[in-house]
């Protein structure tokens, strides 16, 4: 069952059990009571929480009258994202809990969304991506509202990460690694500045420090690029998995992600036995906004300037094979329009009120976004895209 649509089935239930007081009150105000499939989340911090280093603060998981305290680190997050008025964290527990019925896991995200309306772009995007194949991996999450220091923030994505947890690295394999937005898709390396300039590529399992992973996504951009034709068609099935690539290819034309081409995506090997894997993230620039969050409608995205989709749609039998996935997901009804649309309208419906109390402090005329549309004409661009991309795809793929 696709995430969403289990999500505003379910019941939720109470499963809070570390730390629980289902005495204690508490002073926040009860908005929870009109929405109760939404949690809160309260950080008590003495000090405004940096961006560089991690501080100690308390946190708050709140279900109804259900209170379960950590003692947590935390810190700003974000690359451009940094700048929003609205913020992003990264939260450590001391150690594995399932928050809010997630996969247990120390390491957190407190998403703050800030600049897609719809809040669901990213989160449609990750469950889109799932419900292809069990293989494909994507964030795990859930809504809540933030608090700090029991004063409003805002609608929130509680998200894990991306990481040796969440991807089901063997930690016991010497082969498995992960790597964040490694430009080995890029044409051109030269121009590309990394987060660290101790870590090029991006590595972030193992630590560098540790094991240094570097040749061997290095020699993964060697075959891309220098291989001869025979080598690299026998070959590029057993470096990577094509199944999971084929996917993603699908993924980045439906949602039309530029930024997803080069960036964006975590790349990785759970073990020896495992090829190379992509996991999707950061989609809020998709669905009818591109990366500057211009609308977006009919313009498509430049899949080629990844030198591994230029050279994979250069070979008859990868074509054949992305027609024949388009095809199959759409006889599941995956890339189905109406259903799609469906459920679009469903979070509209179970989210907008608290949505729009997220508006009423975060202003939808503010100076970051490119227009003031509010929620409700964000979603109709949602949907309206759904069909215009369908409809450009299914030609695409004829002539394909």
């Amino acid at each position: 069952m696709n995430r969403l649509t289990h999500l505003f089935i379910v019941a939720f239930p109470l499963i809070l059990s570390i730390g629980c007081k289902k005495d204690r009150a508490h002073t926040i105000d009860p908005v929870i009571e009109e929405v109760p499939f939404v949690y809160q989340i309260n950080l008590h911090t003495n000090t405004e929480i940096p961006i560089g280093s991690k501080v100690d603060i308390e946190m708050e998981v709140i279900v109804e009258d259900s209170i379960a305290l950590y003692a947590v680190t935390a810190k700003r997050r974000g690359g451009f994202s940094i700048s929003f008025p609205k913020y992003s964290y990264e939260i450590d527990l001391k150690e594995d809990i399932p928050l809010l019925e997630l996969p247990a896991d120390d390491d957190w995200i407190l998403n703050a969304n800030f600049i897609d309306k719809t809040f669901l772009r990213h989160t449609f995007s990750y469950d889109l991506f799932k419900s292809m194949h069990p293989n494909n991996d994507a964030v795990a999450y859930q809504y809540i509202e933030l608090y700090m220091n029991d004063n409003y923030s805002g609608l929130y994505v509680l998200m894990e990460k991306l990481d040796k947890s969440s991807l089901d690295i063997d930690g016991n394999d010497e082969s498995a690694y992960i790597f964040k937005e490694p430009p080995i898709f890029r044409n051109d390396i030269a121009t590309f500045t990394p987060q660290d300039s101790d870590n090029f590529h991006q590595q972030t399992y193992p630590k560098i420090s540790k094991v240094d992973k570097t040749s061997v996504i290095e020699a993964a951009r060697r075959f891309i690029v220098e291989t001869e034709d025979a080598e690299f068609n026998a070959g590029i099935g057993e470096l990577f998995d094509i199944n999971n690539i084929i996917d993603w290819h699908l993924l980045l034309l439906f949602t039309n992600n530029g930024d997803g081409i080069l960036k964006n995506f975590y790349l990785y090997k759970k073990d020896v036995n495992t090829p190379i894997r992509i996991a999707p993230w950061d989609y809020d620039h998709s669905f009818g906004r591109d990366g500057d969050n211009e609308l977006n409608m009919i313009r498509p995205l430049n899949i080629n300037k990844s030198i591994l989709f230029d050279r994979l749609l250069s070979l008859e039998w990868y074509r054949s094979a992305l027609k024949q996935r388009w095809k199959a997901l759409n006889d599941k009804k995956i890339f189905d329009p109406e259903q799609m649309k469906a459920q679009v309208e469903l979070f509209e419906n179970q989210f907008a009120t608290a949505i729009e109390r997220n508006f009423t402090k975060w202003k939808v005329d503010n100076e970051w976004y490119y227009d003031a549309n509010d929620f409700t004409a964000e979603i109709e661009i949602f949907k309206t895209f759904i069909d215009i991309r369908h409809e450009q795809l299914a030609l695409y793929f004829d002539e394909l």
